[in-house]
């Protein structure tokens, strides 16, 4: 199954978790049962706020990141999504849509109020982890 990580799951699992809690148990999931996807902002995004807000050096991110997504599918990203208010949101759904995701698991209420996207459902880590492994 393809999964896309919403950024506000990968930070703490990376930053917060110390191996476990749900969000760490959801990447860690992602990582072994299902194939990650990720787009190139995205993986952006992730760099920079891991860089500038949690004072990762440039050594790290370039360490952990392509483990974490050296065998995702990765998508460019065009901004052919427009339905959110928050255009960070539209990034992560056009990332589940051109990846062809069959879920996307975030912690970001906006999303997960719309519970289905282009027929990718929106869950949270622990809905994630309560699905059947494929």
């Amino acid at each position: 199954m393809i999964v896309v990580l919403d950024t506000n799951v990968l930070i703490p699992a990376l930053v917060f978790s110390k191996g476990k809690g749900t969000v760490y148990q959801a990447v860690k999931r992602a990582l072994e049962a299902d194939t990650l996807a990720i787009g190139t902002e995205l993986e952006e995004e992730l760099t920079h706020v891991l860089e500038r807000s949690f004072n990762w050096t440039r050594e790290q991110t370039a360490r952990i990141l392509p483990a974490l997504f050296g065998n995702a599918i990765r998508v460019e990203l065009r901004g052919s999504v427009d339905i959110c208010r928050d255009p960070d949101d539209n990034k992560v759904l056009e990332c589940a849509e051109s990846a062809s995701a069959s879920l996307l698991v975030t912690g970001d209420k906006d999303l997960l109020t719309l519970g289905e996207y282009a027929g990718i459902r929106i869950v949270t880590p622990a809905e994630y982890l309560s699905l059947p492994i494929l």
